[in-house]
């Protein structure tokens, strides 16, 4: 029998399905950041504060969930994964690689002995049926490594998921939405939907999901909205952060690019400056 993940189409950054959670291999509650004693709490120069409260304009969203990261520590409300992802064995996910800095959560990606060793977590105590996720993030330019930041089913069956921002594009000056499906009227699916931009810097994404409709933010603005009755996930999610290596081989063996410009630093990290939730407020 087929794998459901590859029937998944191959277009530019279609091949992401592959590579996220189809197996956690371990996901630790908690973490306390290895090198704390040397962790600064105290914000660094550029980035924007996180926002406080609800938000009153329709459909309206119940401030629920807000981190900051100032603090050394991960805490309870986040869970490091370890583990390999799956399709994709040519990265890691360890614990080691998730630290807190300077206000910033950083997923960092650095080879160890040889292999590549990436950071991601999960947001696990907060799934919800339907909400708004935002969060404002960076990332190093690498051709080797790639970002997700995707709402993941909290039952573990895989699909559906909402990707909210992802990319192969080692410049970091794209980055892909999608919807991923199973029905028994439309079987497996995505939509997709990609923007250019300059990812190295800050922005703030996030993603609006309701009853029908996905819609994707960035900065504040509405830029891509998918709507469908039966296509649009309704199980529990919770957010998941995460980065992973062997982004430039997936592109050359399928056809989708090349990688000869940004290079492959020894060291990348994605940065999380804030993580803001809301549940409806309808």
């Amino acid at each position: 029998m087929v794998n459901p993940r590859q029937r998944v189409s191959k277009r530019f950054f279609g091949w992401l399905n592959l590579l996220l959670l189809s197996v956690l291999v371990g996901i630790v509650p908690q973490a306390t950041v290895s090198a704390a004693s040397l962790c600064s709490s105290v914000a660094s120069s550029g980035t924007k504060p996180a926002p406080v409260g609800n938000i009153s304009t329709w459909p309206k969203w119940r401030q629920i969930f807000i981190d900051n990261f100032d603090r050394c520590s991960l805490g309870g409300d986040w869970g490091p994964y370890y583990g390999a992802p799956g399709g994709n064995s040519a990265s890691w996910w360890d614990p080691s690689m998730v630290r807190l800095d300077g206000g910033k959560l950083q997923l960092r990606a650095q080879q160890v002995d040889g292999r590549w060793l990436t950071g991601g977590v999960s947001n696990f105590t907060r799934a919800q049926q339907y909400g708004k996720w935002e969060m404002r993030f960076r990332a190093d330019k690498s051709d080797e490594i790639s970002f997700h930041l995707l709402l993941w089913p909290k039952n573990e069956i895989w699909p559906p998921e909402i990707d909210i921002a992802e990319t192969v594009d080692g410049n970091r000056k794209s980055m892909s939405a999608f919807v991923h499906w199973n029905t028994p009227t439309d079987g497996f699916g995505q939509g997709q939907a990609d923007i250019t931009g300059d990812f190295s810097n800050w922005n703030t994404v996030g993603v609006e999901w309701g009853p029908g409709i996905v819609r994707g933010t960035l900065n504040g603005r509405v830029w891509t909205t998918f709507e469908s009755a039966t296509k649009v996930p309704a199980t529990p999610m919770w957010l998941g952060l995460q980065t992973e290596s062997g982004a430039c081989a997936r592109k050359v063996a399928w056809g989708v690019g090349s990688c000869p410009s940004a290079g492959t630093p020894a060291v990348s990290n994605v940065e999380i400056d804030w993580v803001s939730v809301y549940a409806p407020g309808w």
